[in-house]
């Protein structure tokens, strides 16, 4: 059967209303692509303790059932402490909100004596800014109490799926090979087992990474006496697994939350003790726990984050960096897309099979 080859334009055509097309349905369907993304991850981070459970005599239901459970209790112990920490904050919203302010006025004053800007106009927007992106207390709280009941939907959500996606694990892969034609099965298994290796790692890598430097965050902190040390500490470990833009993100809501209770000297130290930490997070703990196991490149990974976030908000610059490794793996094993491979990867691509133990879920099928 002769194929028919369309003119380059044609061709051009047709791949950026493909694209405009993917970015219009990732956009619709966020609510449901989102958490589903997030379980697929959960679920190959605990894909190893299901398999453990199971040659232990677990049925699989039972130890999908168990693994999840067990990562509930963790997760609602990080849970607990938090909002025994953003409780505090709260309640001292209205004082920080003062203090701020005033410390705002401060600021004010030395511009005014600096740079001769008219303070009445100085004041104005500050009183706008204050009510119109701080709010009052009761408007904080409400939000709040929004988001966190939102974000626990979301995560009873993510939980399911990773459930189900525990459960019917075997199902799932035998339905993405024999969905390709017979001569293209070895390259779907091997895609497979690529992307449970590389993304089991990936994960499994930046929960200990970020946990090591919440506990460094939290130590520097309670030795500077910074209020609610706990909570920032968490928070920006949390946001410095967002390459290149959460630690930044972070230094500035730690320093603006530590100017409203603490002098501007304590303030700098926070941020120099945040930006020092990334420095040594990135140059020797990251590449030891995460290793190589994503070898993205750098104008990638800031145009793959942006992009995240300008789809699907803060949870699409997480997700950035694990979709385009699994797009990276997949481009590598077609012929005509490997020069896509070559442009997300950070070395030139040389075509081998990834060595890793044969996979039962998937050599089965």
């Amino acid at each position: 059967m002769n194929e028919v080859k369309l003119p380059f334009n044609a061709r051009l055509t047709f791949t950026l209303l493909s694209i405009l097309l993917i970015i219009y349905i990732a956009r619709l369907g966020h609510e449901l692509i989102v958490p589903l993304i997030f379980a697929l991850l959960v679920s190959i981070m605990l894909l190893p303790i299901a398999n453990q459970l199971e040659k232990w005599r677990f049925s699989r239901g039972a130890a999908a059932l168990t693994v999840i459970l067990l990562f509930v209790i963790v997760l609602s112990g990080v849970l607990m402490l938090l909002i025994s920490q953003m409780g505090s904050f709260v309640a001292d919203f209205p004082q920080l909100q003062e203090q701020l302010l005033k410390s705002l006025n401060s600021l004010q004053v030395w511009i005014n004596a600096h740079f001769h800007i008219n303070s009445t106009k100085q004041m104005d927007y500050l009183e706008q800014l204050a009510m119109g992106t701080l709010g009052s207390a009761t408007t904080f709280l409400s939000t709040t109490l929004f988001s966190v009941s939102s974000l626990l939907i979301f995560v009873v959500f993510v939980l399911l799926y990773s459930f189900f996606l525990l459960l019917y694990r075997r199902l799932l892969v035998t339905f993405l090979i024999r969905v390709f034609l017979d001569k293209h099965r070895e390259k779907v298994q091997d895609v497979i087992i690529q992307t449970r290796y590389i993304i089991k790692g990936y994960v499994t890598g930046l929960m200990i990474e970020m946990i090591v430097v919440a506990i460094v965050n939290c130590t520097i902190f309670w030795i500077l006496g910074i209020k609610y040390a706990t909570l920032l500490g968490i928070v920006a470990a949390i946001f410095n697994i967002i390459p290149y833009l959460g630690i930044y993100i972070a230094t500035i809501l730690c320093m603006i939350l530590t100017l409203t209770n603490s002098s501007v000297g304590t303030t700098f130290q926070v941020g120099i003790g945040l930006l020092v930490v990334h420095f040594l997070d990135s140059n020797i703990l990251l590449p030891r726990i995460v290793g190589s196991k994503v070898k993205i490149n750098a104008l990638v990974t800031i145009l793959g984050v942006v992009a995240g976030n300008l789809i699907w908000g803060v949870p699409g610059m997480f997700l950035a960096i694990p979709i385009i490794a699994i797009l990276k793996i997949v481009f590598e094993h077609i012929e005509y897309m490997q020069p896509w491979a070559l442009l997300l990867g950070d070395v030139t691509f040389k075509k081998k099979k990834l060595e890793t133990k044969k996979d039962p879920d998937v050599v089965s099928q």
